[in-house]
């Protein structure tokens, strides 16, 4: 099967006020965590996006999108990444997340087909920072906003939604550590929870 070209987006806009200082700026073993995400997802892509202000240090060949709208929202990040994307299809997390799996990020990009959006369901929730999506969920994603609608999951009721459920997102990554955000220092060593 042909891969279809596509662009890793990372969001890195987040107000990180219980970590202390922007989460953009976390390290992974030494290693900034947009420089560890790029390094660790971004050889299926065709190109990085990373979307935030103040961004300093990009990971090398990335490019830097900044949100169009002053709303504080990862709603308003997927927009901009979707917007500065060269691909029809795109992949979207969280700088915070340092631990998606290629092979589910894989997985998830081969159901794309058909679909505007493929989504993880893990615990009975959407994991809307660790799927895909295309550029036709652009203009759904403006009036979504303009109506100040910006949980990212309201999108789903509007384009077409494949979901990947839990058994089948472990099979490529059976501990779900694609999905352990970092929201508080302690939690940058913690280990994954299986």
């Amino acid at each position: 099967m042909t891969r279809e070209p596509a662009t890793l987006i990372l969001l890195a806009g987040g107000e990180s006020k219980r970590m202390g200082f922007p989460k953009h700026r976390l390290t992974v073993g030494g290693t900034p965590v947009l420089n560890h995400l790029h390094a660790r997802l971004g050889p299926r892509f065709d190109e990085t996006i990373v979307v935030g202000r103040g961004l300093d240090g990009l990971p090398p060949g990335a490019r830097a999108a900044a949100d169009r709208y002053a709303v504080r929202s990862p709603l308003v990040g997927i927009h901009a990444g979707l917007a500065a994307s060269r691909t029809d299809l795109a992949f979207v997390t969280a700088c915070d997340m340092p631990h998606v799996e290629p092979s589910l990020v894989e997985y998830l990009l081969d159901q794309a087909e058909g679909a505007d959006v493929v989504v993880p369901v893990v615990r009975g929730y959407y994991e809307p920072l660790c799927a895909a999506y295309r550029t036709s969920c652009f203009e759904v994603i403006e009036r979504l906003i303009a109506r100040r609608t910006l949980k990212v999951s309201e999108l789903y009721d509007f384009v077409r939604v494949r979901k990947a459920n839990e058994e089948q997102v472990r099979l490529h990554d059976p501990r779900l550590r694609s999905f352990v955000n970092l929201n508080v220092p302690a939690e940058i060593s913690k280990p994954a929870q299986p």
